[in-house]
């Protein structure tokens, strides 16, 4: 039985990753506008597009390879990946806020709640309850 608090990561976590590709649907016109500006995506044509997606689809099997490995088998390397992954995306955001990269236009917003439910997910790691999760099984050799 999984702990409560990794069934509450699950959900947050899930969630994150759901409200991401909203934000990445959203943002996809704004996205292939960059493209086509930058002189060195501009020649790629729709190659761009397609790199664009395989990126998204890229990030997307990542962050659910990290939740099996951490919802499913407990593991500790993808629990400590994960933060990384957190601090950087929290610094990003922060980063893009400061510079103006980031807005707080629909796609904005969305980054902000995906970065937000990503971080409370990722807190929940570190409860009491979820610390049994992440040890080591101890295999009995007497048997």
């Amino acid at each position: 039985m999984r702990p409560s608090s990794i069934v509450r990561f699950d959900r947050l976590y899930l969630a994150s990753i759901a409200v991401g590709l909203i934000g990445n649907i959203l943002e996809w016109p704004l996205t292939m506008a960059r493209l086509a500006e930058n002189p060195d995506t501009a020649a790629l044509g729709s190659t761009a597009a397609v790199a664009a997606g395989g990126m998204i689809a890229i990030g997307v099997v990542i962050a659910l390879l990290l939740w099996f490995f951490i919802a499913q088998r407990g593991s500790n390397v993808a629990k400590w990946i994960l933060v990384v992954f957190t601090v950087f995306a929290i610094g990003s955001l922060v980063l893009g806020f400061s510079t103006g990269a980031v807005i707080l236009d629909a796609g904005g917003i969305v980054r902000l709640v995906a970065v937000a439910l990503q971080t409370a997910a990722v807190a929940f790691l570190f409860r009491p309850d979820a610390a049994a999760w992440f040890a080591p099984a101890i295999v009995d050799e007497d048997i």
